[in-house]
């Protein structure tokens, strides 16, 4: 996997470098955006794993229901260090949807990391948040925010999720192309990947194409060259 941040130019192998994940105080991680979230979520989960910790992947919304180790939510789970779980409730579609009635933090009783999908965009790589997104948990001490940089110079009728609602909040018609400026707008905006955020974030636009990107205040981006990077059969 490879990161280079925005400003420094300095590069990483590691999501939980690049995004300077605080192990020993960042422990429920939310995911929000488009473009790659929930590979980036299971690269990190595994990573987790692989220091030995006991990971749990889950949503506050819907996500693909992973092909290996899920868990129907009973109540309680078992976890061995070095593990990562997904646990949720299975619905249609292939999906798993959140629990209901928790308290996310509950599940550090089990884990030593929480790592949740807090949103979706149908596998679009630009989206602005609808109005009942994201389903940030208070319990929440990171968020990743990830925007799909392969939708620059594409029309946003083309890659957004929502497309009139991304238009909108770019003051722009669908037919036009999204620039790194308008991926800029949506990361740093309160109403866009910063909504409800009240803790430490990172952004990161995914699938950059190495194109050297002259945007104001961009920091704290980074810039992620992959886009699958965690193993098969997830």
């Amino acid at each position: 996997m490879k990161f280079q941040n925005a400003e420094t130019k300095e590069r990483f192998q590691t999501v939980y470098k690049a995004v300077n994940l605080n192990l020993l105080k960042h422990r429920v991680v939310s995911f929000v955006g488009a473009g790659g979230k929930t590979t980036l979520l299971y690269a990190l989960a595994h990573e987790l794993a692989e220091l030995g910790n006991r990971v749990v992947v889950t949503t506050t919304t819907h996500m693909e229901r992973p092909k290996t180790r899920f868990c129907e939510w009973s109540g309680e789970i078992e976890i061995n260090r070095g593990e990562v779980c997904t646990i949720g409730r299975s619905c249609e579609g292939g999906k798993i949807a959140g629990i209901p009635h928790i308290r996310y933090n509950m599940l550090l009783e089990y884990a030593d990391y929480v790592l949740i999908e807090a949103d979706g965009s149908r596998k679009k790589p630009l989206k602005v948040p609808a109005e009942h997104e994201p389903v940030l948990v208070e319990e929440t001490d990171f968020v990743i925010g990830v925007l799909g940089f392969s939708s620059v110079g594409k029309k946003i009728a083309d890659v957004s999720h929502r497309a009139a609602d991304v238009a909108a909040f770019l003051h722009k018609e669908e037919h036009q192309a999204v620039t790194a400026e308008d991926l800029a707008k949506i990361s740093f905006s309160p109403q866009g990947l910063l909504k409800g955020v009240r803790c430490p974030y990172q952004i990161v636009w995914n699938r950059w194409n190495g194109q050297e990107t002259q945007v104001r205040d961009v920091c704290p981006v980074l810039f992620c060259m992959e886009e699958k990077f965690f193993p098969q059969g997830l």
